[in-house]
């Protein structure tokens, strides 16, 4: 009963706001609904890793994301092992991530399991193969001080939506 009563009175005394997680740090911002779509012309584009700089903000917590099957990655905000859905207010330098897989590339296991000089052949190999790929980023938008992509997200959320084929 007393768990009830302490959310009855949360409610009544935040609102819409809602309550601090009792898990969050002290010192852990508000958050606020964010994502953010990555796309290519009409294409979304998957497992995009969004990263947020704050550029005012100054904290040891973390804003990300990766973009599912439909390009949109909703954003959380990580502290240590805490994890809070959203973003805190603020206006953020955007970067994004996609690794490219080359053609041939094999699993850990597979490497682990093969010979030291088999290892270092595959390595070449494989970095001859990546230095042939086009990334899927272009390069512009994967460095935070020369990304010209930003988002500012306020109490009620933030949106962004990119497409890449502006940035090639």
């Amino acid at each position: 009963m007393k768990s009830l009563n302490s959310f009855i009175a949360c409610v009544v005394l935040f609102g819409v706001a809602g309550c601090q997680d009792s898990n969050a740090p002290k010192d852990f911002p508000k958050t606020f609904s964010t994502k953010v779509t990555v796309k290519e012309g009409e294409t979304p584009l998957e497992d995009v890793t969004v990263f947020l700089y704050a550029q005012s903000l100054k904290g040891s917590w973390a804003p990300s994301g990766v973009t599912n099957a439909g390009g949109v990655a909703d954003l959380v905000t990580n502290q240590g092992d805490y994890m809070a859905k959203g973003v805190p207010a603020d206006t953020y330098t955007v970067v994004l991530n996609k690794p490219v897989k080359a053609p041939s590339e094999l699993s850990p296991e597979e490497v682990n399991n093969m010979s030291y000089d088999d290892q270092i052949a595959y390595g070449r190999k494989i970095n001859e193969e990546l230095a042939k790929m086009p990334p899927v980023i272009p390069t512009a938008l994967t460095n935070p001080r020369g990304t010209p992509l930003s988002l500012t997200v306020t109490e009620s959320g933030g949106e962004l939506i990119v497409d890449l084929s502006d940035y090639k």
